[in-house]
């Protein structure tokens, strides 16, 4: 008997039967989205999310992130040559 893994999203729900699931990989300096492959989502730097709303919450996270980050980088690093 084939063993079938369970998906959770970000957000606590478990994936049905439903498609509209994506993938994200997020680096320090990236975010990028994914549709939905049960193979790629068994890897550890994937995230699994139930649809648009918790990938725009990602996005909208991580952004957040990348503001304050560049915030705290010092002015000599955000010139532009």
């Amino acid at each position: 008997m084939a063993v079938t893994p369970l998906f959770k999203c970000v957000c606590g729900i478990q994936k049905k039967t439903s498609n509209h699931w994506v993938l994200a990989k997020v680096t320090g300096t990236d975010i990028r989205f994914m549709p939905w492959d049960p193979k790629l989502a068994l890897k550890d730097d994937i995230i699994v999310l139930c649809g648009e709303g918790c990938a725009a919450a990602l996005l909208s996270r991580s952004m957040g992130e990348w503001k304050s980050s560049a915030s705290e980088a010092k002015p000599t690093e955000l010139a532009v040559a």
